[in-house]
């Protein structure tokens, strides 16, 4: 075989491995919540997948609104190496800022309609605040992957397109400390699980 033709033939195969489908389930399932304000601030995620096999962040901010001295949504589920854009969307001035081991940052004051982006490099909860408004707090959870959702307010969820494998479902929320439960999705059809 010639030198020349090799690398022609793996470049064709490694081509027609990757034209072939993805094996991906479904996870749905409920988690238990007392009300629609508990389902918003609640997510379901896969915890983590091998990291070659995640797609990149994407490129545009996901948004946390500042409007009647509130965060909303009170928890933002994000990907790793997401950014946030921070808008103020009141009519009051605001600081936002958090503390967190995950991302430390502070905005500064700033006025209606003036923006600000934060990038979260790092994966875990990061509680932010307002310095002038003691109330206001939320939480940027930045996850491993894309594999996340939250429920609806009866507390059902559906995860789609899950990689085929064993993995780790994991229910955050303030406040609320709970085990991952195993999973083993398909590599066509749907799971289900309650964690």
């Amino acid at each position: 075989m010639s030198d020349t033709l090799l690398p022609k033939i793996a470049l064709a195969v490694l081509a027609s491995l990757l034209a072939l489908p993805a094996t991906a389930g479904t996870v749905k399932g409920k988690v238990p919540v007392a009300d629609a304000q508990e389902a918003e601030r609640t997510v379901v995620y896969i915890e983590q997948l091998p990291e070659g096999s995640l797609p990149p962040p994407p490129t545009t901010p996901v948004k946390v609104s500042q409007r009647g001295a509130r965060f909303s949504p009170a928890v933002m589920p994000v990907v790793k190496g997401s950014s946030v854009d921070f808008t103020n969307d009141d009519w009051v001035t605001h600081n936002v800022f958090s503390k967190s081991k995950v991302r430390t940052f502070d905005l500064g004051l700033y006025a209606k309609e003036q923006t600000k982006v934060v990038k979260f490099d790092q994966a875990g909860p990061v509680e932010i605040f307002c310095s002038i408004h003691p109330r206001m707090n939320a939480v940027i959870l930045v996850l491993q992957n894309p594999y996340f959702t939250k429920p609806a307010e009866d507390g059902s969820f559906t995860l789609p397109n899950v990689p085929a494998g064993e993995w780790k479902l994991r229910v955050y929320r303030p406040g609320l400390e709970k085990e991952p439960v195993s999973v083993k999705v398909p590599a066509k059809g749907t799971i289900e699980a309650n964690p």
